[in-house]
């Protein structure tokens, strides 16, 4: 038997994304978010979260309402997306290599759906791009 991989399955503009669960602490709405004067690259603004403000970027395509936090490794950050569809779970023979092209190593599998690609998102990696 093979084993399953829980993700959770998001949309950006790009297309069908999906990270492990056990890097999403939240999903939350982007109503309130302030945009930076001088923002680095990918990063659309930020949120407040308890004492602290939270960096929220849009690197996997344009997101709208949605921003799911992300926190791999206690260093949290939030990603905009259009819409998050729920948690779902993934036979890990079904998750192909990488695509070949890219510069940082986000995208870490790819499962095929007819039609339909899902994209599996490296959190770790996608926090690099920020420099955390």
């Amino acid at each position: 038997m093979n084993a399953a991989k829980s993700v959770v399955r998001f949309r950006t503009q790009s297309g069908e994304f999906a990270v492990p669960v056990e890097h999403v602490r939240e999903v939350r709405t982007a109503a309130g978010m302030l945009t930076l004067p001088a923002p680095g690259v990918h990063v659309v603004g930020v949120l407040p979260d308890g004492n602290r403000s939270l960096t929220v970027v849009s690197a996997l395509g344009v997101g709208r309402d949605q921003v799911l936090v992300l926190d791999p490794d206690g260093e949290p950050f939030g990603l905009l997306v259009e819409e998050v569809s729920g948690v779902i779970s993934l036979d890990e023979a079904r998750i192909g290599p990488p695509p070949v092209g890219q510069t940082d190593d986000i995208v870490s599998g790819v499962v095929h759906g007819g039609d339909e690609l899902l994209l599996l998102v490296d959190a770790r990696s996608l926090a690099r791009t920020i420099g955390r």
